[in-house]
């Protein structure tokens, strides 16, 4: 006379790999998630910023995990590294123009693998910068300009310390 049934086997089974499957299979699910998601942000960041002047930080930061996030996509990897060797090149009008199409080529990579089928070259090249931003760069650097002429002409500063009735605010 048999203690357990087939069935009994297959339930004790059941409850006991069921869960660990369920486990194994979320495991798999977040990370396989964390990893689009990281792919996304390094995207948007480089889409986002892709004509600022001069470079932000971030965007310098993205490129330098896309060996890393992209590392199983071989096509964005090859363009990173093209791109690379172009960017520590002193730049001239032809590897300006090497480099704004190896750019693009990367971003339109990094686009069809992310599921972005639709996103043409020429929607990645449009870039929108109000008239505004380039008003103040342009007057952030003749500033900075003017007061690095200043201070390079002046031998020294006489500073005064004020006396403190000189020092209350009016």
């Amino acid at each position: 006379m048999a203690i357990f049934t087939r069935m009994d086997i297959v339930n004790i089974i059941a409850i006991v790999v069921g869960p660990i499957i369920a486990v194994v299979i979320t495991l798999w699910w977040q990370e396989r998630k964390e990893h689009r998601d990281a792919k996304r942000r390094l995207f948007l960041t480089l889409m986002a910023q892709r004509r600022s002047v001069p470079p932000t930080t971030d965007w310098v930061n993205a490129l330098n995990v896309i060996d890393v996030v992209f590392a199983d996509q071989r096509q964005v990897v090859k363009l990173w590294h093209e791109f690379y060797v172009l960017l520590v090149n002193p730049p001239t009008n032809q590897n300006f123009q090497a480099r704004e199409h190896t750019y693009l080529l990367m971003l339109s990579s990094m686009a069809r693998s992310l599921g972005y089928k639709r996103l043409e070259q020429t929607d990645i090249d449009k870039f929108y910068t109000p008239q505004a931003h380039g008003d103040q760069v342009q007057l952030n650097w003749q500033c900075q300009t003017e007061w690095l002429r200043v201070l390079q002409s002046t031998n020294k500063l006489n500073v005064e310390p004020k006396s403190p009735e000189q020092n209350v605010i009016q």
